[in-house]
């Protein structure tokens, strides 16, 4: 890959290379061994990412690609795979909704998908979920996220993420929750998953966060 192409290849990310463009040619039930073996990797099962992601081929610069695939609420994808990280447009939260009186909001769906498998054993109807996908989104997102009586802040807890989350403390106290503390020490959901998937396997009671 030449210097001038890598900056579009994380097309989600940097965008210098503006002739790069991101064709989806086909989407399908995951079933790449090695997008399965991701998967086991970052610790979440298949019949989880099965309910919301969908194996996605497409073309950039002449050659095809195969990555998991999780769908905005405009129809783009969120992209990854081993080697790659980036996005279809258009650019767009995920919103699902479980007619819940409560959100929780995540800055990726890897931790999305985390949030569902430490919870997959609870009979209870998980909360409403927003997926932001970028937090280029957070402020426009705040409308909907105070449609809702509590709003759960499941972000990353690097220098952006915790911006965002002192920043949505600010607005309103009451209504907003940081959550971050149950991965603390961690970078974010899906980093303490893998670090602590096996305790949960062995464990004889369902996972629980929120």
């Amino acid at each position: 890959m030449k210097p001038a192409d890598r900056d579009t290849f994380f097309a989600g990310e940097k965008k210098r290379n503006r002739d790069g463009k991101i064709l989806i040619t086909d989407d399908r039930r995951l079933a790449s061994k090695s997008l399965l073996e991701y998967l086991k990797k970052r610790c979440i099962p298949l019949e989880i990412a099965e309910r919301f992601c969908s194996e996605v081929d497409f073309q950039l610069y002449g050659k095809k690609h195969t990555v998991i695939g999780f769908k905005n609420n405009a129809g783009g994808y969120e992209l990854r795979s081993e080697n790659f990280k980036g996005s279809s447009s258009p650019k767009e939260v995920t919103f699902i909704d479980n007619r819940t009186d409560d959100v929780a909001v995540f800055e990726g769906f890897f931790s999305f998908l985390s949030f569902c498998t430490i919870n997959k054993n609870l009979t209870a109807t998980l909360t409403n979920c927003l997926i932001l996908n970028s937090l280029a989104f957070f402020e426009k997102s705040r409308p909907l996220m105070e449609k809702h009586r509590q709003v759960h802040l499941i972000l990353d807890r690097d220098t952006a993420g915790v911006k965002h989350t002192l920043q949505a403390l600010e607005w309103d106290k009451g209504r907003y929750f940081d959550r971050s503390d149950h991965y603390e020490n961690h970078k974010d959901l899906n980093d303490w998953l893998i670090h602590n998937n096996h305790n949960l396997r062995q464990s004889l009671r369902p996972g629980r966060l929120l």
